[in-house]
């Protein structure tokens, strides 16, 4: 590909002659760093990223916590607070996983139906990216639910 790219810059000399792989990345440099749209497409991405923790957590937590008895009886049961652990990221990476199937199925809707209007591309890297950042975002978001449970004593489960 260099061989090719250094012979058409030889017989082009006024001509710029860039690779595939070099215009592409001047091209995402361009237009994350040099223009606002940048910003604000990392803004946004950050926005989102954050809202879904919270979402999220504040999801496990109201789930936790309405289920505080149960937790109590696994605790006075001799449940570890590993085990606890466990059950509630568990509960996490499964919420990710139902979210993560169902924003793929909009999305891949919304590309196919796009398609002609505005050239939207999801490639398998980037699937693959988004669900490590879903499951990331979901354990991170359970850390309150876990906390809150793990420090249950489990007497409550004998005082109702």
């Amino acid at each position: 590909m260099e061989g090719v790219r250094k012979s058409l810059q030889a017989r082009l000399p006024n001509a710029e002659v860039l690779t595939h792989q070099a215009f592409r990345k001047r091209s995402l440099d361009y237009w994350l760093f040099e223009t606002g749209a940048g910003s604000g497409l990392i803004a946004g991405a950050v926005l989102g990223i954050v809202v879904g923790i919270v979402v999220v957590s504040q999801t496990l937590y109201a789930s936790t916590k309405e289920h505080i008895n149960e937790f109590a009886t696994l605790r006075a049961l001799g449940a570890s607070s590993s085990f606890v652990r466990k059950v509630i990221l568990w509960q996490a990476v499964l919420s990710a996983m139902m979210g993560y199937v169902v924003g793929m199925v909009v999305s891949q809707v919304v590309i196919y139906y796009l398609r002609d209007v505005l050239p939207i591309v999801m490639t398998f890297n980037l699937g693959w990216s988004l669900l490590l950042l879903t499951i990331a975002m979901c354990v991170i978001a359970a850390v309150s639910a876990i906390y809150k449970v793990i420090r249950i004593d489990p007497a409550v489960v004998f005082s109702r």
